[in-house]
């Protein structure tokens, strides 16, 4: 991973904390504001699923595919559903070839979670047949572009890719998997719409949606999912601290933000219908 003092000066450094203080940001935006954000869906034709997502300047896509297996033994009438992300070397001069580090790791597992915790996918309608046969579906992000903040713009292409979700639809039959012709479609599988909110921490100050000179140079960063009333999950990572005053005013601005955020998204417009 390439030191940070290679990629920002502490000029550029000393100019955005001076700013944040004074609750403004270098690129015009406030504190609790997001960069634009893109929604492109199906757009891989071999995906049972697909979404190409920006955020600023920021891009993930994300594909769906889907294997057929049997289930774990305790969750006899269950499928499975995973997140696995790749930081590809195109995307950044910080990402590097090789196995997952830390950063991939952390953005597959903290939209996995806030998926997974808010009941997202309905595991039990994954089932083909208890103890022999149900779908395991993978949903893979592959960062196109780094400009901060990957774990947010890694929750909506997660959830654009499940609603436009089109998975054969199979059955059993004399022990054998037959394919019905039909899909199993994103109005089916989901059944809620998670969506992560990060911020970052730099001295005293919180912000929504760090850019990159402005993760670069965090102190930390907190991630929180959340449906349309609950909190799902909350991801901290970084050396800052949050205090419990700090925690409950995060908790209602992602109350508040998500609420505005996933009606402006709209995400079930990007349902994919198969017939």
């Amino acid at each position: 991973m390439m030191k940070i003092k290679r990629v920002i000066s502490a000029i550029e450094k000393n100019y955005i904390i001076q700013n944040l203080r004074k609750e403004e940001r270098f690129d015009g935006r406030g504190l609790w504001e997001y960069r634009d954000i893109s929604i492109k869906h199906d757009v891989i034709a071999s995906a049972e699923g697909s979404a190409d997502v920006s955020l600023g300047k920021t891009r993930i896509m994300t594909g769906l595919k889907y294997d057929v297996g049997v289930p774990f033994p305790d969750l006899p009438d269950e499928g499975v559903c995973t997140v696995m992300a790749e930081l590809l070397p195109i995307a950044s001069p910080l990402f590097e070839r090789g196995p997952p580090d830390e950063q991939s790791i952390e953005l597959a597992r903290v939209v996995d979670r806030g998926i997974r915790h808010a009941d997202c996918v309905q595991t039990k309608k994954l089932c083909i047949e208890a103890n022999k046969a149900v779908y395991i579906l993978f949903i893979d992000m592959y960062v196109l572009n780094y400009a901060g903040n990957l774990i947010d713009v890694g929750g909506i292409s997660a959830l654009t890719t499940l609603i436009s979700a089109h998975v054969p639809e199979g059955k059993m039959e004399d022990g054998k998997l037959v394919w019905t012709g039909k899909y199993l479609d994103g109005e089916y599988l989901v059944n809620e719409m998670p969506l992560v909110l990060t911020y970052g921490k730099i001295d005293n100050v919180i912000f929504l949606d760090p850019s990159l000179p402005e993760e670069l140079i965090c102190d930390g960063k907190i991630s929180i999912s959340v449906t349309e009333d609950s909190i799902t999950s909350i991801q901290k990572s970084g050396t800052a601290t949050f205090s419990f005053d700090e925690i409950n005013m995060l908790a209602k601005k992602t109350m508040e933000i998500g609420k505005k955020l996933r009606k402006d998204l709209n995400l079930w417009q990007y349902k994919v219908n198969y017939k």
